[in-house]
């Protein structure tokens, strides 16, 4: 990651910084800004392990890939009022199981954001499959 997007400590400043690179030619810093707004997102989230914070970064970046497609931001509303009723990781497991990732991997991949797709967390973390 480079040295300027690291030094960012604010999502909100991760999404000024990917605009203003994305307007002066640089892509690749767009990206990098975008992803390190969901790890900070997620790290402010208070997860108590590390397959819930995975599970965390999952969804932001799943929020990010649907602002991505839609062009303004978006919040994925319904998960987080799944995450509040059943839990975080018996809501990624759901999630995965209704496919409702598949319209977004493609926004994912353009963001750099494929690893932290619901499939992609849950091979990681077999413990999420067993929390449905």
């Amino acid at each position: 990651m480079h040295e300027l997007v690291e030094r960012i400590r604010e999502p909100e400043l991760c999404y000024v910084f990917a605009r203003n690179a994305q307007r002066q030619g640089h892509p690749d810093l767009a990206v990098q800004a975008y992803r390190r707004a969901v790890d900070l997102r997620a790290e402010s989230y208070g997860a108590e392990n590390e397959a819930e914070l995975a599970a965390v970064k999952a969804i932001y970046a799943y929020e990010e890939a649907m602002s991505e497609m839609r062009g303004k931001r978006t919040r994925a509303t319904g998960t987080w009022q799944m995450v509040r009723r059943v839990g975080l990781l018996p809501t990624l497991r759901k999630r995965l199981e209704a496919n409702s990732q598949d319209d977004v991997l493609p926004a994912l991949r353009a963001l750099g954001m494929e690893d932290y797709s619901f499939e992609a967390v849950c091979r990681q973390y077999p413990e999420i499959a067993e929390a449905a």
